[in-house]
């Protein structure tokens, strides 16, 4: 690890926080913007845990990115926050994590099945070997999200988090391929969830409108904003294109305050304009505004 890199990562692995933005400061004096993306995302990955600030300082890290173009010369500010929001959620007891993937044995096939049946019995090493055996399969990602869209446990969390993870894998590239992948299997067998419930068929677009409408009436709350991040992972393009400026302008917090909420509502709004632009995505982003600024913070909010 370059030694910029590891002066940057010091203050955000000891957890010490007042010093995460002068490591920053100090780390652009040499590095560009990009590269400082890159090792905050990075961090956010190694950081990782299945806890509700860890999962979303990722989502942060990915939102971040889609909003760069929004953001201009405000991206890096928004950077410094995100690599706040890493530091302060990693789990103050976890050990530094393995970089790579585990040998996946003579008994391993590979197939969604045996996802399955690792989902099934929380069994998250079985999982690690499945995922070390499909690494470089193009066709990795069907199965993931496919295993993922089974279970709406935690508002459908496991699909969120299985596309970011697949997402900023296509982002970080390579290096760190199976740490970035691994967030989906350990998502996907950290808990337990309930089958999903057979629903009449909707329409895409009538069924994004009903989630936004719910999240309007309910001033923007985290669960009905969830449920429109949810409809994005399952039907959100994985290439961001701008169509349209938004009304509301992306903010920079704390974003601890609503688990990045805001933020990732703006890059979800943007990744749906282009195929839903009739969607109500301004009145979304009005109500997702309004319970930032009103509702009480979750900084101090702790998870299991």
């Amino acid at each position: 690890m370059p030694s910029s890199v590891s002066a940057l990562y010091e203050p955000m692995i000891a957890r010490e926080l007042d010093s995460v933005r002068p490591a920053v400061a100090e780390f652009r004096r040499t590095a560009s913007a990009e590269e400082l993306y890159f090792a905050v995302a990075r961090f956010a990955v190694l950081a990782y845990a299945p806890s509700q600030h860890a999962k979303h300082a990722v989502m942060a890290a990915l939102a971040a990115h889609d909003l760069r173009e929004e953001l201009g010369d405000r991206w890096e500010e928004l950077l410094a926050e995100c690599a706040y929001y890493a530091a302060a959620s990693r789990q103050p007891w976890s050990e530094p994590p393995m970089m790579d993937p585990p040998d996946p044995g003579d008994d391993t096939t590979g197939d969604a099945g045996e996802l399955r049946a690792a989902v099934r019995d929380r069994d998250r090493l079985r999982a690690e070997r499945w995922l070390a055996r499909r690494l470089d399969d193009p066709a990795i990602g069907r199965d993931l999200v496919a295993v993922a869209a089974e279970d709406p446990a935690d508002q459908g969390m496991k699909l969120i988090v299985t596309d970011a993870a697949l997402r900023l894998a296509a982002i970080l590239g390579e290096k760190g391929r199976y740490v970035t992948l691994r967030m989906a299997v350990w998502e996907l067998t950290a808990y337990g969830g309930s089958e999903a419930a057979t629903r009449p068929e909707v329409e895409a677009a009538t069924l994004l409108n009903r989630l936004i409408a719910r999240s309007v009436a309910e001033e923007g709350s985290l669960e009905s904003a969830r449920a429109v991040f949810h409809f994005a992972a399952a039907h959100g393009r994985n290439v961001m294109e701008s169509v349209g400026a938004p009304e509301t302008r992306v903010p920079i917090y704390r974003l601890a305050r609503d688990l990045a909420g805001t933020l990732i509502a703006h890059a979800v709004a943007k990744r749906l304009r282009a195929d839903f632009p009739n969607a109500p995505l301004d009145a979304f982003l009005a109500a997702v505004h309004h319970n930032l600024e009103t509702a009480p913070s979750l900084e101090d909010w702790s998870f299991a």
